[in-house]
């Protein structure tokens, strides 16, 4: 939990935002910032009214003393010739707009400065950055102390802040530099504070003085004296860029590499200008290729840097959720200050070599700034994207992808597969691999694995402690809330971070495991912010997932009880019905034939005969009813022996003679010439027969034929069983060989049966390691095809 701010921080915020308000008040007044009236070059002036121009600098004491519309006398000297002009002074920036992108500038690293002390203001390197920021805008904002004086005692207060700060913000850039090297360059940049403290304290007098004296004497004083700070603030400057690329060098982890080159960047780009082109050549007393006003300019890059580093790569661990739309403006804003600063720039330029009209000049800026304008925008929105919201919005895409993924997923193994196309397309990487087991008291079972390599071993992520991200060293660019203790295991592994999967249920271990990036990139902040929430994702939709399979499983266990329970009543009660048939025949027969009231002979046998196929159709019923018994409990027992294949039929055909003669079939039977040998159990075999020739009666009402036929070829035996019945639908042949199972259309044809003859037929099949198989059409018949394996030993 986040301590309570303590007073100092609500005082330095209260600080920062007088110096705010001050800083744009002194902007306020710049408005009043008197030029040279048009015509009238400073290179040109000799004299303005009494005073004497020396030096270059001579002017802007002048400029000092005067305002806007003043009127005075202007001494020349053009063309060799002396010459005096009455004219008034007129606004400098009637012309210029650099004081609107000075304020932009100061006003970005307002907002930094704030952002990051209000998130991190317990962070040292925040408070010191808060400062930087302060003091580097203010003296931007002002642009001059010395030509907003004269609107009453209250404007010299920014002027006094702004003569303290110009040589502060220097010092406190080295300072802030130094916060990012070793500690044995922390020693505190006491001489650097104290000397730019002293310029600043001599600055503030002495411009006070020259300006209160109307001195122009003392005022040179304070121009010779600020060379020599030029030569101070370059010296300070260049050494703390020079710190920075020590940092940088010296930096173990790459998000803080990152972090410091961005800053590095911005000051090169800013600063580089305002040193080299301006203020080196200003100290070697030659003509600068820019003004101080334009070379300024540049230090635009600065808070763009400095806000891509802390927005992108974290810096000082601020996080900060911004609008995109916002970036934008301000980046146009940008665009619009880099238009009119070339039109200054050109301007510059062009009225050295050639005589151009300013008309011109701007016509042509706006026409460049135009044909530019819609790449541009489009470039920039490309910039923002990639810069500031790219993975923000390809991470936050694919957490949203992946969760409308994930309640479609019908398994935990399709699931997993969405979940590493998720994660490949936004973080292509070498490798990935997720392993999920169920933990129960035999130990682990593993429930869904993917990208484990043949012979990997995944027990030793598994058994790791849950919570920890483990990680190779060097393999990520931050070291929060990673584990580099099991750098050898991942090593073998070809593993370089590993996250484990956050599961509720005790009953469930898992991990994601990750190599290398294809980009050759280390694992950033946002790619293990993102990896952790998917990984969270994927566990509770695996869990979810889990859930709803119990759920779904229980329901088809109650169901599928349920109709059990409904095929075991209707069996007890077909089986019933089916025993009491043919035993209520035998016991009538029996009866009639004990009473003796049948004298014929031929009578008796008649009746016999029916008695035996009676008590055949009984035994096979009971036959039938223990063998699926058997069958169900896998205790039946097969005994093989090397049988010829024709007698075999016939023994079969014999037992079931008698009742399709009474029931009028006309059987042929087609055994070939030469013996055919199977090794097979003999009375399963004969069983399996008998239960086919039988269906074949009972689903053959009107057309009563019936064919069985022996084949030999190709090393298998053969045998059919063919009739002309009711045949069986498309539809229903894979479901014929289910216990209990009756087709509507058999049930309505012949209601007894059981359902279990067609079972015992694919059962016995099976043993014998051969095959049945149906070729039927609806109302044309039925073929059962038995395919043995043949016996051809000699």
């Amino acid at each position: 939990m986040r301590q309570k701010p303590p007073f100092f921080v609500a005082l330095s915020l209260s600080a920062g935002l007088i110096l705010a308000a001050l800083s744009l008040y002194g902007f306020f007044l710049l408005r009043s910032r008197p030029g040279l009236p048009d015509g009238i070059q400073a290179q040109d002036l000799v004299r303005v009214d009494d005073i004497e121009i020396q030096k270059p600098k001579d002017i802007e004491f002048v400029l000092a003393q005067k305002k806007i519309d003043d009127s005075a006398t202007f001494v020349l000297r053009r063309n060799g010739s002396v010459e005096s002009v009455r004219a008034q002074f007129i606004g400098f920036y009637s012309k210029v707009p650099f004081p609107l992108i000075y304020l932009f500038i100061g006003l970005s690293c307002y907002l930094i400065g704030f952002t990051v002390f209000i998130l991190r203001w317990e962070d040292p390197k925040a408070r010191l950055l808060y400062w930087l920021a302060l003091i580097f805008a203010y003296p931007l904002i002002v642009s001059g102390g010395t030509y907003i004086l004269g609107h009453g005692w209250f404007s010299y207060i920014p002027v006094v802040f702004f003569y303290l700060f110009y040589p502060l913000a220097p010092a406190l850039l080295f300072h802030f530099s130094l916060s990012f090297s070793s500690r044995r360059w922390r020693r505190g940049p006491h001489l650097i504070y104290l000397l730019s403290l002293v310029f600043g304290v001599f600055f503030v007098a002495a411009v006070l003085t020259a300006t209160l004296k109307s001195s122009l004497s003392i005022f040179r004083i304070y121009i010779a004296v600020f060379q020599v700070f030029r030569s101070y603030m370059i010296i300070v400057l260049l050494l703390a860029i020079f710190h920075f690329i020590l940092a940088y060098r010296r930096a173990a982890l790459e998000e803080n590499r990152a972090q410091i080159k961005w800053v590095f960047l911005g000051l090169l780009f800013g600063l580089s200008p305002f040193i080299f082109i301006y203020q080196i050549p200003a100290v070697l007393r030659l003509k600068p290729l820019l003004n101080e006003e334009a070379s300024s300019v540049f230090f635009i890059f600065i808070p763009l840097a400095f806000a891509l580093s802390i927005l992108r790569f974290r810096l000082l661990d601020v996080e900060v959720v911004i609008n995109r739309s916002l970036v934008y403006s301000l980046l146009t804003i940008f665009t619009v200050s880099l238009y009119l600063f070339s039109v200054r720039v050109l301007q510059d330029l062009f009225s050295r070599v050639f005589v151009v009209r300013e008309t011109f000049i701007s016509l042509g800026s706006a026409l460049l700034a135009a044909l530019a304008f819609h790449p541009a925008r489009r470039k920039t929105q490309e910039f923002v994207d990639k810069s500031f919201f790219r993975q923000s919005y390809d991470y936050r895409r694919t957490i949203l992808q992946f969760s409308e993924m994930s309640q479609k997923a019908v398994s935990g193994q399709a699931l997993i597969a969405e979940f590493s196309g998720c994660i490949e397309t936004v973080i292509p990487m070498e490798r990935l691999a997720v392993v999920v087991d169920e933990v129960g008291p035999e130990g682990h079972r593993p429930l869904y694995s993917r990208g484990l390599r043949d012979g990997e071993d995944p027990s030793g992520f598994l058994g790791w402690p849950s919570g920890h991200i483990w990680a190779r060293r060097g393999a990520t660019r931050t070291e929060e809330g990673v584990d580099f203790s099991r750098d050898d295991l991942l090593s073998r592994s070809s593993a370089d971070i590993v996250f484990p999967l956050p599961f509720q249920s005790p009953a469930l271990k898992g991990f994601l495991a990750l190599g290398k990036k294809r980009s050759g990139q280390k694992y950033s902040r946002d790619d293990i912010d993102l990896l952790s929430t998917l990984a969270g994702e994927l566990a509770l939709s695996l869990e979810m997932l889990r859930l709803q399979e119990e759920v779904i499983y229980e329901r088809a266990s109650k169901e599928k009880l349920d109709e059990l329970n409904r095929l075991k009543t209707e069996f007890i009660s077909t089986v019933s019905h089916e025993l009491r048939t043919p035993m209520s025949s035998i016991q009538g027969l029996t009866e009639l034939l004990q009473e003796g009231k049948v004298k014929d002979r031929a009578k008796r046998e008649e009746l016999l005969d029916v008695l035996a196929s009676e008590s055949g159709r009984l035994s096979r019923l009971i036959h039938n009813i223990l063998d699926f018994g058997k069958i169900e409990q896998q205790t039946r027992v097969y005994h093989f022996e090397r049988t010829e294949a024709g007698p075999l039929v016939e023994e079969a055909v014999m037992v079931l003679r008698h009742r399709l003669e009474e029931a009028g079939f006309k059987l042929r039977l087609k055994i070939p010439p030469n013996a055919v040998f199977l090794t097979v159990d003999r009375d399963a075999v004969k069983q399996v027969l008998i239960n086919l020739i039988d269906n074949a009666m009972k689903y053959s009402p009107e057309d009563k034929a019936i064919e069985i036929q022996v084949l030999s070829r190709s090393g298998e035996v053969e045998i059919q069983v063919s009739d002309r019945g009711i045949g069986i639908h498309p539809e229903q042949k894979d479901r014929i060989f289910d216990k209990f199972y009756r087709a509507p259309e058999a049930t309505l044809v012949n209601p007894k049966g059981v359902g279990l003859g067609l079972k015992i037929v694919k059962h016995i099949m099976d043993a014998h390691r051969g095959d049945v198989r149906v070729e039927s059409r609806p109302d044309r018949g039925s073929t059962f095809r038995l395919i043995f394996p043949e016996d051809q030993r000699t």
